[in-house]
Formats: C-alpha cells, structure tokens, sequence
C-alpha cells in the first residue's frame, strides 16, 4: 500500500509539475488576440438581416427610383420597406449569434485574466441563456450544448478564484466546446457569404433593369450607385472571410495549445502559438473596419 501511495504520489506531482509549466504570457497573449478578433463578429451577424432587407429592396419588382425625386412624389420610395416583415426572423438569429460570441469572447477574457492579466470584469450568460441564445441563432444541437457547457465552464472559473494552477485543466475541458462553437459560426459565415452572392446578383438586375438611360446625368448617377453598392458588397465579403480566418486560427491554436502545453518549455510554447497570435493581430484591422 506504501508503494502505490509513493506511485500515486510521484504520478500526482509530476501531473501539477506538467500543468504548471504551460507559459501564462504565451496563453494571455493569444486569449487576448482571440477575443479581439471575435468582437468583430456582431456586425457581420448583424448584416446578415440587413443583406435581407438590401436584396428584398432590389428585387425586379420594386424598380430602382431616381435619386432627384423631391418628396412627396408619386414615384418617390416608400417610407416603409416592405421588405422588413419578411427579414424579421434573422434579427432573432442575429440576437442570438451575438450571445453565443459573447460567450466566447468571455471565456476568452477569463482565460486571459487566469494567466495573470487584468482585464477587468468578465460576465457571460448563465448555461440555460446560453443554451436558448444558441438555439435561437439556429445553430445545430452540438453547438447548443457546447455553448451551454462553455457558459458553466465560465461560471466555475469565476467563483473559484482565478486559480491559475487549473489554467490547463479548464482550457483542455473547453477545447471540445470552442471547436464546436467556432466551427458553427463559420458555417453561418458560409451561409452569410452566399447570401451576398445573392444581393450581388440581386442588385445588377435591378441596375440593369433600366430603361431610359438617354439621359448622361441619370446615367452618371446610377453607375457611381453601381460601382458603390458593389463595393460594399465585396467588402462585406472580405470581412466576413477574414472573420472565418479568425475562427479557424483559434480554433487551430486553441488545439495546438494543449497538444503542446505538457511536451514543451514555456519559451518553446510561446513560439508555437505565436503563428496563431500574430495572424489574429493581423486580421483586427478588416475586423474593427466592420464594427
């Protein structure tokens, strides 16, 4: 008994020596990178009710008006979209996107905050809002528990007083949960970036849909709106793919992290994550340009 109590003993101080070797720096570093990136995330969920609404608004049907029209004209636009009613589900999603990444961006910060960073007050929805907020962005069953689990995971980190010997434990109980959650909102990047295929398509039918193009003024006018709708389009686009570079650098990172964490020296873990770290620094700037 004696023996196994010393093996037991041995296995149990090699195990803390192995979670404590993990570089806090290192970790702080790329949490900090990750929950930046993610906050770039809201507006394009946002955007996506509001593609709705531009490409409903440019169907052949509703004809592009002058942009000279006084007020009060017969032809002027409506003062209501009609186009609101049928793109009212998608704010819910929007809502719910929204928390989800707000759980994410929380763990995030909970996890910089336990490597030795003060980054202030960390809040995140209970597991239940988690849970409800996943559902109604209408991510799969999968990506509704992990973001339950993340929400409780978040919880414990906070009432049991930032201890950062437990670093690695959390971030390996949570690796599961971010992979699940970030391979879901990219599925929605996905989807985002065929419905601005769409309004691309949308909106050159309706420019093409013109007839009385005699006019050098009115002509003038539509392709400069032409050239500027595109644009936004082809931004939007970009931002939404820097947004998914994001996700699958932390994703990718957050893995190589606990593969590495037990085999390698805080200096040599730095420089495993650094790859990671510096292209999330490198996507911030497409990212805040969408906030």
């Amino acid at each position: 008994m004696r023996i196994r109590a010393s093996v037991l003993g041995c296995l149990l101080a090699t195990f803390i020596v192995l979670y404590s070797c993990a570089s806090p720096k290192a970790i702080g570093d790329f949490a900090d990178s990750a929950q930046k990136t993610l906050a770039g995330g809201p507006a394009l969920f946002k955007d996506i009710h509001d593609s709705c609404i531009r490409r409903e608004s440019a169907r052949i049907d509703n004809p592009l008006l002058p942009v000279f029209l006084p007020p009060g004209s017969k032809n002027a636009a409506p003062k209501e979209v009609p186009a609101a009613a049928a793109c009212a589900p998608l704010e819910k999603q929007t809502a719910g996107l929204t928390k989800v990444s707000d759980v994410l961006i929380a763990y995030f910060k909970a996890m910089q905050k336990l490597a030795g960073f003060d980054v202030g007050p960390v809040t995140a929805d209970n597991a239940s809002a988690a849970s409800s907020a996943a559902t109604a962005a209408g991510l799969g069953l999968v990506q509704v528990d992990s973001a339950s689990q993340l929400a409780n995971l978040i919880t414990r980190v906070l009432t049991e007083a930032h201890q950062r010997g437990k670093l690695l434990l959390y971030l390996r109980s949570a690796e599961p949960q971010v992979a699940n959650i970030t391979e879901g909102l990219d599925s929605v990047m996905k989807n985002y970036l065929i419905f601005l295929d769409e309004e691309q398509q949308t909106v050159t039918a309706r420019y093409q849909d013109v007839y009385d193009l005699n006019n050098k003024p009115t002509l003038l006018l539509l392709n400069r709106a032409y050239t500027e709708d595109m644009a936004g389009i082809q931004h939007r686009r970009e931002e939404a793919k820097a947004y998914q570079n994001a996700l699958k650098d932390i994703r990718e990172g957050d893995q190589k992290l606990l593969q590495d964490a037990q085999k390698l020296n805080p200096k040599e873990l730095s420089a495993a994550l650094q790859p990671y770290t510096s292209n999330l620094n490198g996507l911030l700037p497409a990212l805040q340009s969408s906030k």
